[in-house]
């Protein structure tokens, strides 16, 4: 949430010398003699960097973390004159945004070619979430023909793009689309497969944390398999800080292949937020609709409960709940099974936010959760 143009009086460390100017921000990215490079520029040249000071031969394990597409929504404003026809100017920039994620992913696909690095290099580029659609549509976001966004369990908040490139990549697979579930925690036992190392974290076992939930989606990937290892994702939520709530993690939902259960938390009353379909054309004439303001009950009967087909339903117009009672019934089970045994880690209460935690429990860190 930081401004991308920001100076900060108070940094410190070796980022001090990449700090802006005073006098840069958004609407001034050339102030007289000082200092005013986009954050994302320099997330970028750093990149960029690191690419070009490796080995080729050696191996490179590198992520890039962009702040973008993200709020605020600050671009320079060569991005913005990209689009004059839009007029919206949250969508115009939320626009210029994604340009600029274009363009940068391309000089570093550039570079990886010309160092060598590509050819036996695997590319993975994901959201971690649908578009924000909250705030009257202010942020830009939009998630059409899905329903929600970021900050809800509907498939426009957690249903995210992903592509997977580069010249390890077989040749048969590229230019294909894969419709086996994956869910983006699989991501570190796939890379840990490729590097050959055991993705068991012994440590957190000795401390009584849970095992990890990823599994290896090289084989799916790669071809070598037709099927996803994963049949089961589950869904999270927490119980909000309120009189009845403690704020502690819950399932709040569950995905069986094609099947998709959700349930909301029982202080919220069971209802789940941003019931709404923005359009194609978000923000539009409409965008006074506040998407929190619009929920709707995803209880545990089966005539409130809300269980859909997302393979053949993905914008999820109509739960099946009643007439698969005995799917919902199990996979409403299997909810109250997994509730028994999921890890909620302490990161705050009522009292104590979890930002406060972190600086005077943990030397400004979120963890750790237990001791070793």
């Amino acid at each position: 949430m930081l401004d991308l143009w920001r100076y900060n009086a108070s940094s410190s460390g070796p980022a001090r010398d990449l700090q802006n100017g005073p006098d840069c921000s958004q609407s001034n990215q050339a102030p007289a003699q000082q200092r005013c490079v986009y954050e994302e520029r320099t997330l970028t040249d750093e990149v960029k960097a690191v690419i070009t000071a490796h080995d080729a031969t050696d191996p490179l394990f590198l992520v890039w973390s962009m702040h973008l597409v993200h709020m605020p929504l600050q671009v320079p404003t060569a991005y913005l004159k990209r689009f004059p026809s839009i007029s919206d100017s949250y969508r115009q920039k939320m626009h210029a945004m994604v340009s600029y994620v274009d363009d940068e992913l391309g000089e570093v696909v550039t570079l990886l070619k010309q160092t060598g690095i590509w050819n036996n290099s695997i590319v993975v580029f994901h959201a971690d979430n649908g578009g924000e659609i909250m705030a009257a549509g202010i942020c830009g976001g939009n998630n059409w023909p899905l329903r929600g966004g970021k900050f809800s369990n509907w498939e426009g908040g957690i249903r995210a793009v992903a592509f997977a490139t580069g010249g390890h990549v077989p040749s048969s697979r590229r230019g294909t689309k894969e419709t086996g579930l994956i869910a983006i925690q699989d991501f570190y036992a796939t890379y840990a497969a490729l590097a050959k190392v055991d993705p068991t974290d012994h440590k957190a076992a000795a401390g009584g944390l849970p095992p990890i939930d990823s599994l290896n989606m090289w084989p799916l990937l790669s071809g070598h398999n037709a099927t996803s290892p994963r049949t089961e994702i589950q869904i999270g939520d927490t119980s909000a800080m309120t009189p009845n709530g403690d704020g502690k993690t819950l399932v709040g939902g569950l995905i069986w292949g094609r099947y998709k259960l959700l349930l909301g938390a029982p202080d919220k009353l069971y209802r789940i937020s941003q019931d709404v379909r923005t359009g194609p054309s978000w923000p539009n004439s409409s965008s006074h609709l506040v998407p929190l303001l619009h929920s709707r009950v995803c209880g545990r009967k089966q005539e409130n409960g809300c269980l859909f087909d997302v393979v053949a339903d993905p914008f999820e117009l109509t739960s099946i709940a009643e007439q698969a009672s005995d799917l919902f019934t199990s996979m409403l089970a299997r909810v109250d099974e997994l509730q028994q045994t999921v890890y909620s880690p302490v990161r705050g209460s009522k009292d104590k936010q979890a930002c406060t935690v972190a600086e005077e429990d943990y030397k400004g860190y979120w963890g750790p959760f237990v001791d070793i």
